[in-house]
């Protein structure tokens, strides 16, 4: 048995001015000796980036295996951070906020039914574009079941 079910999906903003954060692939390691609360730092410089992540794995030695000294090597890696403030067009943010809730509502929807329509609603403001997505959906919602006398 198989019936027509609309699935909506809430409002969806795309705002027409963002900034982006994205990692470039340049990095600065660093070293640097711990034992036990003194540390020796086997660099000088701080990096010469503006905006940096740091990622910091310590290695420890080891005699046998459950038996660790003290020390310790910390390998600092830096890598940069870079803002990049993307502006879209109404036509662009209005097709990405359309295709973030048709993402959203597919990942919903269960056993992959077929899709009978498709209702796309978009309003623009001065700062974002609003999309709202309505799919009309053919389900089954009967149960298999034996009948018993």
């Amino acid at each position: 048995m198989y019936k027509s079910i609309k699935k909506k999906f809430k409002i969806l903003k795309e705002i027409l001015k963002q900034k982006n954060k994205y990692i470039k692939n340049l990095l600065y390691i660093k070293y640097k000796i711990k034992i036990n609360n003194f540390t020796i730092n086997l660099f000088k410089t701080l990096p010469k980036f503006e905006k940096y992540d740091t990622i910091e794995t310590c290695n420890s030695v080891k005699i046998f295996s459950n038996f660790y000294l003290p020390i310790e090597l910390v390998k600092i890696t830096n890598s940069e951070i870079v803002e990049k403030q993307i502006t879209y067009g109404t036509e662009e943010a209005k097709q990405l906020s359309v295709q973030k809730a048709c993402k959203k509502i597919e990942e919903k929807l269960q056993d992959n039914p077929e899709v009978l329509q498709k209702y796309v609603n978009t309003n623009v403001n001065n700062d974002y574009v609003e999309a709202e997505v309505t799919y009309e959906v053919l389900e089954n919602i009967g149960t298999k079941e034996k009948i018993v006398f």
